[in-house]
């Protein structure tokens, strides 16, 4: 990025507005960078998404998503009974389908994949099995396993979107210091949420603004200068956009400070992820070993509701960070077999 001068080029930011990530984070989708970025491809990819989700959290989201945006939503598994008819009638209506449990890409899905559809007159059609049934252009299809292993014959990776949801160091760090904010200083993520509205409402009527300058000077007629009616838009314009920019920009400092007050907690949310990944790596000893992530974010929520010492803000943190470590190694210790301990 920085050899073609894009320092501060953010995918997110170019994909997304700051509004729509944040009503995305109060549906339920975890708010680190990973997870936004992978609803982004959800949610604009062309190809149909493979979502690998071990904790859920993101097919939770999808679905509480697709209903507040009024759509007719479905959900199977891969290996119930009724899959191929659930899959017909979806087709057939328009809805929207979430499939959970597919571990694998199975041959029944291939004609959707790749949209083998035919033509009869005015009609789509697309076989599935051994039917051939209408094709609805608003149906929807979401693929979502739990296994971060999953098997993608080689066939079919190019015709699905996979989006990795299985966590990594940094994006559990930025989880569990969003939980640990939202406990210690609930008022600092209130602020910081609305922050980040108001930047975007800001950025937003800037744009208006020169979109109207643009318009403006597009239907101008005779010279330009001798037009007071246009100059006086134009300064009026020009006021308007320098007093955005400052409101911007006295945000963007604050946002710098609010950043600073909530990386005070970050100490914890590394004890954490360390202490996760620790965790999970203790299947190389023995596979029957396997911690999930909602099982370790129970017992971070555990640890943070037990009651503070003092009011001393790096005496509440050591404090945490202890008794964080007590509760998941008396955990991890019963659950160990006599001969690992």
């Amino acid at each position: 990025q920085r050899h073609v001068g894009l320092e501060e080029y953010s995918f997110t930011s170019f994909m997304s507005k700051e509004s729509e990530m944040l009503v995305w984070k109060a549906e339920g989708l975890p708010s680190d960078g990973l997870s936004m970025e992978n609803a982004i491809v959800i949610l604009h990819s062309t190809q149909v998404p493979y979502i690998i989700d071990p904790s859920t959290a993101a097919t939770t989201w999808l679905k509480g998503h697709i209903k507040t945006l009024g759509g007719t939503l479905e959900m199977t598994t891969i290996q119930d009974e009724r899959f191929t008819t659930t899959m017909e009638l979806a087709v057939r209506f328009g809805k929207t389908l979430v499939v959970d449990e597919v571990d694998t890409v199975e041959p029944v899905l291939y004609t959707i994949l790749r949209k083998d559809l035919l033509r009869q007159g005015t009609r789509l059609m697309i076989q599935i099995g051994e039917k051939t049934v209408d094709y609805h252009e608003n149906f929807r299809l979401y693929l979502a396993t739990r296994n971060p292993y999953p098997t993608i014959p080689p066939d079919a990776a190019s015709l699905v979107g996979v989006t990795n949801f299985t966590v990594t160091h940094s994006g559990m760090e930025s989880q569990l210091l969003g939980l640990t904010i939202q406990h210690e200083q609930p008022e600092l993520e209130h602020q910081k949420s609305q922050l980040l509205q108001q930047e975007e409402e800001l950025k937003v009527q800037l744009a208006e603004l020169e979109k109207s300058l643009l318009q403006t000077l597009a239907t101008s007629e005779g010279n330009i200068l001798e037009n007071k009616k246009l100059i006086d838009a134009l300064s009026e314009t020009k006021a308007k956009s320098i007093t955005i920019k400052d409101s911007l920009q006295e945000s963007e400092e604050l946002q710098y400070s609010l950043d600073e007050q909530r990386n005070v907690y970050k100490p914890v949310a590394e004890r954490g992820a360390l202490m996760f990944f620790l965790m999970r790596d203790l299947r190389s000893l023995n596979h029957m070993y396997q911690f999930s992530l909602n099982l370790f974010l129970r017992l971070f929520r555990k640890a943070l509701e037990a009651p503070a010492a003092t009011g001393d803000v790096d005496a509440r943190i050591a404090h945490l960070a202890q008794t964080l470590l007590s509760i998941v190694f008396a955990y991890t210790s019963r659950s160990l077999f006599k001969t690992d301990r």
